[in-house]
């Protein structure tokens, strides 16, 4: 739990059980080594992966592929419960039904693994969720399963419409960039906008807007050499206020979407607080960005038939998994994608000590020897370019 929660590494994890053994003495039982612990998740991982389905007939599915690691991708399935609860999704609602690595991953692909996960469970998924990435919408569409396309990709992806050649919008960014070059390590430093994300950026406007929003309140405040600095941003007031309007209506339905689950109510609602406050005396790029927000709804609200049917739509929580593996990946990118990525299958089921209790896990480690981790990252993952170069420098010895 101290290894897959936090973000320790195994080295820091048997430091931190040598503490708690020194505090309390013999009671507290013998200390692991860094290579037990590693072991330990990679079989209770491979247990719950291999063993573990959705308890419910009625489920869904998320889908995504990760970032590039050493020229290879982590393509993830996960599923849970098709009705939403009244809140979004959490870690201990979802369980890995499918994991594969490989270089590219083509629509044929992603059908398979949708066969599989069929198959596993004994039933296909009621829906599916995913970005608008064409290899997946591909792979759902061949495989006959209902697309959601992901809330948050997609209003990012409206805004990227309008603004994304926009002259005045590339005018600010251009210009927010070049400061941060040209006041870093400087006097003026401290008071430069938050880094603009290379990717998503279109996801990620909110705080860099929420910095140029408040330097314009305090801007009277400032000393004469800040202001003098910073003065370029005044030419774009109207811009920066545009920005915020349609950045917090995203947030706005989004919020609707996520915390009560999309169905015929809630789109209504989230139809109705665009045309007020996006559309509703705006100028033609907030408009555009309003109609397409708008034909969003509208698409993905023609994809239920039951009018009591509520729906996710957010693949949040598998850009969350991806993050919990990133951070515990080595960051010698010659590894790739190695059988730690097990850790994922297990942790919803220890997410909090009250799943942990119910999971048997002195039987799962028993039932599950290394030679079936070692088989299954034979099967599943490409081989560790870190063992092949020992193996291969080893032979001039």
């Amino acid at each position: 739990m101290i290894y897959v929660r936090t973000g320790c590494g195994l080295r820091t994890v048997v430091g931190i059980l040598h503490i708690f053994e020194e505090v309390l003495g013999e009671s507290f039982g013998k200390v692991p080594c860094y290579n037990s612990v590693a072991n330990w998740v990679r079989k209770l991982g491979l247990s719950v992966y291999q063993d573990d389905v959705p308890k419910e007939q009625k489920y869904a599915v998320v889908a995504d592929e990760s970032i590039m690691i050493n020229k290879e991708k982590l393509l993830l399935i996960l599923g849970f419960n098709a009705d939403h609860e009244g809140r979004p999704l959490g870690h201990k609602d979802v369980t890995v039904l499918d994991m594969k690595v490989g270089e590219c991953f083509k629509r044929n692909d992603i059908k398979s693994s949708f066969e599989r996960v069929s198959e596993t469970v004994g039933a296909p998924p009621e829906y599916g969720v995913s970005d608008g990435a064409h290899n997946l919408v591909g792979g759902f569409k061949d495989a006959g399963i209902c697309h959601h396309l992901d809330i948050s990709h997609t209003l990012g992806n409206c805004m990227k419409h309008v603004y994304g050649k926009d002259s005045e919008f590339l005018a600010l960014t251009e210009k927010l960039g070049k400061i941060r070059l040209q006041y870093h390590l400087t006097d003026k430093a401290w008071l430069l906008p938050p880094n603009m994300r290379a990717m998503a950026r279109f996801m990620n406007l909110r705080d860099w807007i929420d910095w140029a929003e408040k330097l314009l309140g305090c801007y009277d405040t400032l000393e004469e050499d800040m202001k003098e600095a910073y003065s370029f941003i005044l030419s774009y007031r109207s811009l920066i206020h545009e920005l915020r309007v349609c950045t917090d209506s995203i947030k706005h339905v989004e919020e609707l979407c996520k915390n009560h689950g999309f169905g015929k109510r809630v789109n209504a609602l989230c139809q109705d607080y665009i045309i007020r406050n996006v559309i509703g005396n705006a100028n033609s790029r907030r408009v555009s960005v309003g109609l397409e927000m708008i034909d969003y709804f509208k698409s993905q609200t023609s994809l239920i038939t039951n009018i009591y049917d509520i729906r996710h739509i957010s693949s949040d929580i598998i850009e969350s998994d991806f993050g919990i593996y990133k951070a515990k990946k080595s960051p010698n990118k010659l590894y790739g994608i190695t059988s730690q990525v097990l850790m994922l299958p297990l942790y919803p089921k220890i997410i909090n000590y009250a799943s942990a209790k119910k999971q048997d896990f002195k039987v799962r480690l028993t039932n599950v020897k290394l030679k079936d981790v070692d088989l299954w990252a034979k099967e599943n993952l490409s081989e560790n370019r870190v063992v092949l170069r020992s193996k291969t420098l080893n032979k001039a010895g």
